[in-house]
């Protein structure tokens, strides 16, 4: 008797699941640690999240290699762009927030709030739009999720300051919906997202201060990436 009432998914939609169960395992994390001491969440909680996530990142970019190598189902674009807003969307904003709002004033609870609702809200207007619209552009319009979400998670190894998380999130929010331009995942940049991801789980497990990870990928996706199409004409929207 068959058993598959959906349609079966495949090598790379496996992987895809791989990435929506590191998100939620992350909001489990974060819902685990609010009524823990604010001292564990920001050392213990934090780092876990940061774990879960990276992880997710390697899921989300081994997905897409699946894919393209006829691996992948129909059910695909869908289930990337639903996986891809638990984990790039929900789960960091979600950490952030809980970070922020510890012992915060009112007034900061609404601007945390505020910077939640920015950029949960551009994280889904940027996957929506890429997966309707500009899934066969030859750059990236716009900070992509996973980029996004590093970001994030790299203001909470840096800080706890309530107003710098919520402008933070304002901020990664509205690049992610900025005409700002990113080259695709290829070449040199797919060997920068290697080496993030070996510094970044290293980091994060100990091996050194996890802080010059952190400061190391502000500034590569804030300034560096985004520069890259004006440097190399390879990488420049065809007009």
């Amino acid at each position: 008797m068959r058993f598959w009432g959906t349609t079966r998914p495949g090598p790379a939609d496996v992987m895809t699941l791989g990435n929506a169960t590191c998100g939620a395992s992350a909001i489990l994390v974060v819902m685990a640690y609010a009524s823990r001491p604010v001292h564990e969440l920001t050392h213990t909680g934090v780092r876990v999240v940061v774990l879960l996530l990276l992880v997710g990142t390697i899921f989300d970019s081994l997905d897409g290699r699946f894919a393209r190598g006829g691996r992948g189902t129909r059910l695909g674009p869908m289930l990337d762009s639903l996986a891809d807003a638990i984990s790039f969307g929900l789960a960091p904003a979600a950490l952030l927030a809980q970070v922020a709002m510890r012992g915060a004033s009112p007034v900061e609870q609404l601007v945390t709030f505020a910077g939640f609702i920015v950029y949960v809200s551009g994280a889904l207007l940027r996957l929506a739009d890429f997966s309707s619209i500009r899934a066969g552009d030859p750059q990236f319009t716009g900070l992509p999720s996973p980029m996004g979400a590093v970001m994030l998670l790299s203001l909470a190894l840096l800080t706890t300051n309530t107003l710098v998380i919520a402008v933070g999130m304002a901020v990664v929010g509205a690049m992610m919906v900025s005409r700002l331009v990113y080259p695709l995942q290829r070449g040199p940049v797919v060997a920068l997202a290697g080496m993030g991801w070996v510094l970044g789980i290293a980091g994060t497990l100990g091996v050194y201060d996890v802080r010059i990870f952190a400061a190391f990928v502000l500034l590569v996706v804030g300034v560096v990436l985004p520069a890259l199409p004006k440097l190399a004409p390879r990488f420049r929207p065809a007009i």
